[in-house]
């Protein structure tokens, strides 16, 4: 579930929503989620000043656990 609300929330975002893949990944804190998206949507993820990833991981924020305590959302394109 987690994944597929960050799928669908950058592929609002983006002019290419075809290109768009979220896949789980592993950081020293803990459980992220990587967004893949085409280079010329990388700052439109972003937004400005971040404001568009900083409400995508407040979104995510809300779905942490006890068995997931830190989740996080990284962007590579």
């Amino acid at each position: 579930m987690l994944k597929q609300t960050v799928l669908y929330l950058v592929k609002q975002l983006v002019s290419r929503p075809d290109v768009v893949k979220v896949e789980d990944a592993e950081v020293e804190q803990g459980k992220a989620i990587k967004i893949l998206v085409d280079k010329q949507d990388v700052g439109k993820v972003i937004g400005k000043d971040g404001q568009s990833i900083k409400a995508i991981r407040a979104i995510i924020s809300l779905f942490k656990n006890e068995q997931e305590p830190f989740v996080t959302v990284i962007i590579d394109s």
